[in-house]
C-alpha cells in the first residue's frame, strides 16, 4: 500500500490582524500611563520578536495617528451618540482611535473596497470581544465604526450584524 504524502499547508496570517492586536497595547499603554507612543512600541518589540509586516503597519498607524490626533479624536467624539469620549473605557478608545485612524488611511489612499472596510471592522470586534468579554462594548463599538464607515464610505451600507 502506498504511503499518501502529507500535503503542506502553509499558514499565512493575517498581518495587520497582528498589528492591530500589538497596537491596542500600545495604545491602551499611552491612554492608561500616557507613555510616548513610539516608545512603547519600541519597549514591546525589544521584549518579544515582531514579524517585520506587523512591525510596519502598527508604524504607520502610529505615525498617522500622531499626525492626526485632533481629527481622530474629534471624528470618535461626532459618532459617540448619547457617550462622552472621556467615558469610554481605555480599550474601548484605544480601539477606536486605532480603527478610526485605519479608516481615515484607508479614504485617503483610495481603498474604500468594502473587503478592507469589514476586514477591519471585524479585526476590531473581535479584539473588543476578546479583551472586554463584554457583548455590550462589542455592539458598541460595531455602532459607531458603522458610523463613520457609512460616512467616509459612500459605497458602503451594512454594519457587521452580531
Amino acid at each position: 500500500m502506498k504511503k499518501k504524502k502529507k500535503k503542506k499547508v502553509k499558514v499565512v496570517k493575517n498581518y495587520q490582524r497582528l498589528a492591530r492586536d500589538l497596537l491596542l497595547k500600545v495604545f491602551y499603554s499611552y491612554d492608561h500611563k500616557g507613555y510616548d507612543l513610539k516608545s512603547i512600541l519600541e519597549e514591546y518589540t525589544s521584549l518579544k520578536k515582531v514579524n517585520q509586516e506587523v512591525l510596519d503597519h502598527a508604524k504607520k498607524v502610529i505615525n498617522f495617528f500622531e499626525d492626526n490626533r485632533e481629527k481622530v479624536d474629534e471624528l470618535i467624539k461626532s459618532h459617540l451618540e448619547k457617550w462622552r469620549f472621556e467615558r469610554l473605557g481605555y480599550i474601548e478608545r484605544a480601539l477606536l482611535r486605532i480603527a478610526f485612524s485605519e479608516l481615515l488611511m484607508l479614504k485617503e489612499e483610495g481603498k474604500d473596497n468594502e473587503f478592507f472596510i469589514k476586514r477591519l471592522i471585524l479585526d476590531t470586534l473581535d479584539l473588543v470581544e476578546c479583551y472586554t468579554s463584554s457583548k455590550e462594548s462589542v455592539k458598541f463599538v460595531n455602532g459607531v465604526l458603522g458610523r463613520v464607515s457609512r460616512e467616509l464610505f459612500k459605497n458602503y451600507e451594512d454594519s457587521i450584524h452580531i
